[in-house]
């Protein structure tokens, strides 16, 4: 097996240990954190830990969403955008100058709805 496979067969397991309940999550991490240095997967650690956030929220039907914006967000823009949160979902609000205005909203670290200044000069360029 590559490394690309272990890291997501790596990551199920501990999605799968955790969602199980039964143990206590920080010791498991913390365990599980040792067991890749001791593989020698210190490298991949935080995209296997990235991924088994992942495999649980999508497991328990929840979300992870990043609002990526120039500058921080009002209190009347955080109510519009909390409308397309749901119960439950992990929210992250990320400030990134470099895009001059607007906003970018990644689901999952995957779906990217990309409305900033930064994008719309760069396919104006294109």
């Amino acid at each position: 097996m590559n490394k690309q496979q272990n890291t997501k067969l790596y990551a199920k397991a501990l999605s799968e240990v955790i969602s199980e309940g039964k143990t206590d999550d920080k010791k498991v991490i913390n365990n599980f954190v040792k067991f890749l240095v001791s593989k020698g997967y210190e490298g991949q650690a935080k995209e296997i830990l990235d991924l088994a956030e992942n495999l649980l929220l999508a497991k328990q039907g929840r979300r992870r969403i990043t609002f990526e914006t120039a500058r921080k967000i009002t209190p009347s823009q955080q109510k519009l955008l909390e409308s397309f949160t749901k119960k439950g979902d992990v929210v992250k609000e990320k400030i990134n100058p470099e895009l001059i205005a607007g906003i970018k909203i990644i689901i999952n670290e995957s779906k990217q709805f990309d409305a900033s200044m930064q994008s719309k000069l760069q396919n104006l360029l294109k």
